[in-house]
């Protein structure tokens, strides 16, 4: 497991980490492990020793599959998330948020939308 060398704004603590042993084929891109929040005190986020991880759905290159959520899920529950967040502390930031994750799931769909006509929906093709 390695950190991500991001933070969230404004601290300075990692909190993202990434198994990269999970599937070295793709560098660790489908699960991720992260600290919990404790909230925001004296200007950063705090966060716990204690984590959680989102395991994303993995083919591997011999083709079996290790269940996880899609992208597109997560996206989904972050969309529903900030449009409640919002209904009770609105701004314009909110907004601009919401269509973001928006314009992520059109691209998405556009995306599986072009590999469904080429033939390659599922398939370990460019």
């Amino acid at each position: 497991m390695k950190d991500i060398d991001v933070t969230v704004f404004p601290s300075e603590e990692i909190s993202i980490f990434v198994d990269d042993e999970l599937d070295p084929d793709y560098g660790g891109a489908h699960s991720y492990t992260f600290k919990n929040s404790l909230g925001f005190s004296e200007g950063k986020a705090v966060y716990d020793d204690s984590c959680q991880t989102i395991n994303f759905i993995l083919k591997r290159l011999d083709g079996t599959v290790v269940p996880g959520i899609q992208s597109e899920q997560l996206v989904i529950a972050l969309i529903d998330r900030h449009k409640k967040l919002n209904a009770k502390f609105p701004s314009l930031q909110n907004e601009r948020m919401i269509d973001s994750l928006n314009m992520f799931l059109a691209a998405c769909r556009e995306r599986i939308e072009d590999r469904i006509k080429r033939g390659v929906m599922g398939d370990l093709k460019k």
